[in-house]
């Protein structure tokens, strides 16, 4: 087994969890690779390119995208997924679905930060996102 091969099906099943807690439809398009998914809050609907040609794990697109749903704004109609955002609310969304992915897992099972971008195949313009949620949920300076 890959050392950087991870299982996320308890990921995957807390996404499934939120999605019929919150009612959110998931649609599935084929469109040009580069068009990525999107999530239109005001109609509660995800839309999902499955041709989106990304290294970044498609369960994390899924949940940065459930923010938007979850968290809506009066300020935009539209969130379409990108790494690179600048946005408060898309690195917010990022911020979810890293602290969804630590809060799915055994706190013994990626043994770093980067291990956590390897599994989810985040790009290094999320290190800094990734340690930060790392630090916080691994309280590395906590006193027993």
């Amino acid at each position: 087994m890959d050392p950087y091969e991870y299982d996320l099906t308890p990921y995957q099943e807390r996404l499934e969890e939120t999605i019929v807690n919150y009612q959110i439809k998931i649609k599935h398009v084929t469109v040009e690779s580069t068009d990525p998914p999107f999530a239109y809050p005001n109609k509660n609907i995800i839309i999902i390119n499955d041709a989106y040609n990304s290294k970044i794990s498609p369960i994390f697109i899924l949940a940065h995208e459930i923010y938007h749903i979850t968290q809506k704004s009066i300020d935009q109609q539209i969130y379409a997924f990108s790494p690179l955002a600048k946005r408060t609310e898309e690195k917010n969304a990022h911020l979810f679905a890293i602290r969804l992915f630590f809060k799915s897992i055994d706190e013994d099972y990626v043994p770093n930060y980067i291990a956590v971008m390897y599994a989810l195949g985040l790009p290094l313009s999320m290190e800094h996102l990734v340690r930060q949620v790392w630090l916080e949920h691994s309280k590395p300076f906590s006193i027993n």
